[in-house]
């Protein structure tokens, strides 16, 4: 049997044509990712304290994960400078099926990051209309 990782399958489909399963892992950390951009909104219109640790959905790619992640406001915006980063609970970066890479381990969340075609749907279904750097 011979591995073949989301790389390999970049190269493999014809080109202009995204990975199915490249797409939906992306729109997936993107809907959990809308939700956390309410909480933090709702969190700054309420004035809460920069060092509050404030809850957050994971932004995995499993349609069904209820985990809560907790981060400061400033950390979360920290990983919303990049549009192709998100912040996941411990272990879930494994949801992305290899669109997504580990960027970072924090004690209370990992930040990861969408990779070829899953990296291309993030930024254009980026609310903040962010450009990956």
């Amino acid at each position: 049997m011979i591995a073949v990782g989301a790389g390999d399958l970049q190269r493999m489909k014809p080109e202009g044509q995204r990975d199915a399963v490249a797409e939906r892992v992306a729109q997936n950390d993107a809907f959990f990712r809308d939700g956390n951009e309410r909480i933090h909104d709702a969190a700054a219109s309420m004035q809460v304290e920069e060092s509050a640790l404030l809850p957050f959905l994971c932004e995995c790619a499993q349609v069904d994960c209820t985990t809560v992640v907790q981060l400061t406001s400033s950390e979360y915006e920290a990983v919303r400078r990049d549009p192709t980063h998100f912040i996941n609970a411990a272990g879930h970066v494994v949801n992305a099926q290899g669109w997504a890479r580990v960027v970072e381990e924090r004690d209370r969340y990992t930040i990861v990051e969408k990779i070829g075609d899953a990296a291309d749907v993030a930024v254009e279904l980026d609310p903040r209309g962010g450009v990956a750097g």
